[in-house]
């Protein structure tokens, strides 16, 4: 909803008219079933960054800044949900009911989404009223594309898969000459590029982020839909939600599995950075074993990460009873992994809900209503004198909404409100520690002594040398995870060459040839798991190490004297799911692609060895993302914060002799001395900090605990490798 922005027109489209966003929904008040549980949540932070952003008013300049920067980060916060699922599954469908919407994000044609969507749900930090924003890919990307067919390109390439390598420059050659068509020569002064706009609706969502409708271009070669899709990298969409009760990221994916495995990667980063996955199953095809590529990805998450919703419901003959059959399917088939085996299964019809929003019950047909009418009287869901209440509840989405606020309370919801409370507890005892130096003329004028210069430069040593220790953390970290995951590569690579060279020499062919990945995958996982704990306590010690130190600067160096005074460490940055080792690889792949490899191989002899080669690159690959991307992105974020705590402290440390020292000099010269210490800084800090207990007394402050390991996954790597034999 747009109301009186200012719209802002695209990069290369001009001025753009302010449009109305589509909207279908007229009864948005059912947002409120499944949000429940989540309300009290946001009332917290919102009474948080209200108590904040009031004591920054009175707050003096430098006290008053890092209040200001705490509320913002109170307000940074999204509770992220990435949909990914099989296609026409309903994940688009599924994300405009979660959202509020009906066909805002179009969803009626096979296939449709080709970009990740992020729709923004309420959001603080979109000042500049911005309501939809597309990102184009850069040069590098879109090369990797034309010139060596993505993902594939490089598996064939390395694979001498000539044949394979021919099909993929026919591919991309109507890839290209359709961008052109569609933008005409300069759509590569496109890349790179943003485009902005002061509104959002369905035809300028079609422009970016739909593949088209191949008759409706043929009919129509002017025809906007789809215009830039082909170089479209990501959507952003803002909207405004007062029926939720806070702030949401709710992703669209294209699923993964397009011709050159781009978007797959593109997905795999937005599943990344996500708090919780919402997998879209169809009914009729519940994670059968043929969704391989899925479940792959999935697997990387903790259980309780994983929501399973099962769709389209609506469509089946008898749900009442067909719902369990599908649920024994879908527990049968995680059966095979672990880490899914607690996730949780909704049920339900997005299509219901579509009905619901809209008040429409038009497009119910009679098998649908036959449907629709045993899964009243048999799902156990109480009526309701509300209509469409009840149809939103047959849904299946307040029980899904349910569940993910569940989890974002319990996760990242409690990881947030514990980085507030650290940062809250260290300006609460910057402001006693201002109080009590301005309380103390002697210690004051001692201070009037201290060189600013110098304490300046004692700060700059303390922050090297602790950055120093991180950084030797972080490469000792890293230098013991490097062979630990180079053996995981050899013993597998070793292990396949060895089955095939035993399948080749019992006169088997090559073509009937397969060797599981999922052990591989498990060991790597598991490896993976045991880095990142480490890398978490280790690099805790190296926060509290220089917390400590800093407390020392304020007791010893400032003459502070509280008792119980100390300074709280950062949040050690939690290690994203590494989702990336659920990336497609030449094992993974269809038994034609791996009987077209083997009937290209004349000798026989030497098939082991580059089945050999191929695959240790392959695995390399992976590892080689694993550490590059992975590692570096939460290295990254850890070094970050790091930076940011002690900047800050050193700037708090410095403030406070600039005020105890001006304070030393207002008493000297006359002036009321309860009135030089209070100056700017009204409220006694007992009266803030039990403020804020007292905002915070009802939450949990600390992340619930992951799952247990399996008796497998928590043996010896060593120990592990042999549990899942040849993997």
């Amino acid at each position: 909803m747009t109301g009186g922005m200012t719209s802002r027109g695209g990069a290369t489209e001009g001025a753009v008219e302010e449009a109305p966003e589509t909207d279908r929904a007229q009864n948005r008040y059912l947002l409120r079933h499944g949000s429940e549980l989540i309300g009290p949540f946001f009332h917290t932070l919102d009474t948080l960054r209200d108590t904040v952003a009031e004591q920054a008013e009175t707050a003096d300049p430098a006290m008053g800044k890092k209040l200001s920067a705490l509320a913002k980060k109170i307000d940074n916060f999204e509770a992220s949900v990435t949909l990914v699922g099989q296609v026409k599954a309903g994940k688009t469908s599924l994300v405009n009911v979660l959202s509020g919407n009906v066909g805002l994000l179009p969803s009626d044609v096979n296939p449709w989404t080709s970009v990740v969507t992020s729709l923004h749900i309420n959001s603080r930090s979109n000042t500049v009223k911005t309501r939809a924003q597309f990102r184009f890919f850069d040069d590098g990307e879109w090369n990797k594309i034309v010139r060596g067919g993505g993902r594939i390109g490089e598996l064939a390439g390395r694979a001498g898969a000539d044949e394979d390598l021919d099909k993929l420059r026919a591919q991309i050659e109507t890839m290209r000459d359709t961008a052109r068509r569609r933008l005409s020569s300069s759509f590569e002064a496109l890349l790179g590029k943003t485009h902005k706009y002061g509104y959002v609706d369905r035809e300028l969502i079609e422009r970016y982020v739909c593949l088209g409708d191949p008759d409706e271009l043929e009919l129509n070669p002017k025809s906007q839909q789809g215009r830039f899709s082909d170089i479209t990298k990501s959507a952003d969409i803002w909207l405004d939600r007062p029926e939720l009760p806070g702030t949401y990221l709710f992703r669209d994916t294209p699923g993964v599995n397009d011709t050159f495995l781009v978007r797959e990667q593109i997905t795999i980063q937005a599943l990344r950075g996500s708090k919780v996955c919402v997998v879209v199953l169809s009914a009729h095809e519940a994670l059968n074993t043929t969704d391989l590529a899925l479940v792959r990805l999935i697997s990387n998450y903790e259980s309780r990460q994983v929501i399973l919703f099962v769709n389209r419901i609506d469509e089946l003959a008898q749900p009442s009873a067909q719902v369990a059959e599908i649920r024994d399917s879908i527990t049968q088939t995680l059966k095979s992994y672990s880490r899914l085996k607690g996730a949780s299964v909704v049920f339900g019809s997005a299509r219901w809900a579509e009905m619901a929003l809209s008040g429409d019950l038009e497009g119910l047909d009679e098998d649908a209503r036959a449907a629709l009418d045993d899964w009243t009287a048999n799902s156990g869901i109480a009526a309701d004198a509300d209509q469409m209440a009840h149809l939103w509840h047959l849904s299946g989405v307040p029980a899904l909404m349910h569940t993910i606020n569940e989890r974002i309370i319990e996760r990242s919801g409690a990881r947030h409100l514990e980085a507030v409370r650290a940062a809250l507890s260290n300006i609460t005892s910057a402001m006693a520690a201002r109080q009590a130096l301005a309380a103390g003329r002697d210690t004051a004028g001692r201070l009037a002594k201290l060189d600013p210069a110098v304490l300046r430069q004692e700060l700059a040593d303390l922050g090297t040398r602790a950055k120093q220790k991180l950084d030797e953390t972080l490469a000792r970290l890293e230098n013991e995870l490097a062979p630990a995951l180079a053996q995981v590569q050899d013993d597998y690579v070793n292990r396949a060459t060895e089955a095939l060279g035993e399948h080749l020499r019992q006169g088997n062919g090559g073509d009937s040839w397969t060797f599981n990945s999922s052990g591989l995958r498990l060991v790597l996982r598991t490896t993976y798991d045991r880095f990142s704990a480490r890398a978490r306590a280790q690099v805790e010690s190296v926060f509290f190490g220089a917390s400590s130190d800093l407390g020392g600067v304020y007791i010893g160096t400032l003459g502070l004297e509280i008792d119980g005074f100390h300074i709280e460490p950062p949040q050690v940055p939690k290690a994203p799911p590494p989702i990336v080792l659920g990336k497609t690889i030449a094992v993974d792949l269809g038994g034609n692609w791996w009987k077209r490899w083997w009937q290209r191989r004349k000798d026989p002899a030497n098939l082991a060895g580059e089945y050999r080669d191929l695959i240790d690159a392959e695995i390399g690959s992976v590892i080689q993302d694993l550490k590059e991307n992975q590692l570096s992105e939460v290295f990254g974020e850890m070094r970050r914060v790091f930076d940011e705590f002690l900047a800050e402290q050193s700037e708090t440390v410095l403030d406070l002799l600039r005020q105890a020292v001006e304070h030393d000099a207002a008493a000297g010269a006359g002036d009321d001395a309860d009135q030089a210490a209070g100056a700017g800084d009204p409220t006694d800090t007992r009266d803030f900090t039990t403020i804020i207990n007292g905002v915070l007394g009802n939450f949990r402050l600390t992340e619930a605990p992951e799952e247990p390991q399996s008796e497998d996954e928590g043996s010896d790597t060593f120990e592990l490798r042999k549990v899942v034999g040849g993997y």
